[in-house]
């Protein structure tokens, strides 16, 4: 399994930022569909408002959670789909924020645990790195 990069240049507000949206997004699902749930745009953006992080950074620690979701599931990477980047960056970081709660769910089933677990572990590997 190949270990997710450093978020940043060792920025502890970038990875908790990272542990925040994932137990965000492990928690979110209990509201509903998350890709209609108002809570997940205004989540984020209190997220990166505490955090001072601007669309790049955002986009970039949401990553970097996928890699981290891989490496700790087990999942082939190769057989993953990869986000597709589109010029609007608010949507890119939404639909990211989309694709990762339904990663989050299929690196849970994989290692046997519920979708809170599964997020506990990936923060675990993302302060470790």
């Amino acid at each position: 399994m190949a270990e997710p990069r450093a978020l940043f240049d060792n920025e502890p507000a970038t990875t908790q930022f990272a542990g925040d949206v994932v137990r965000f997004l492990a928690r979110l699902r209990d509201e509903g569909p998350i890709g209609v749930s108002l809570s997940l745009p205004f989540g984020l953006s209190a997220s990166m408002k505490r955090y001072g992080l601007d669309l790049d950074e955002t986009a970039r620690a949401v990553l970097s959670i996928r890699a981290a979701l891989l490496s700790a599931s087990g999942l082939d990477a190769a057989s993953e789909p990869v986000p597709l980047c589109v010029s609007d960056q608010v949507m890119f970081v939404l639909n990211l924020a989309v694709y990762l709660d339904g990663l989050l769910g299929r690196a849970a089933r994989a290692l046997g645990l519920s979708r809170g677990e599964a997020a506990d572990v990936v923060v675990e590997l993302l302060g470790s790195n």
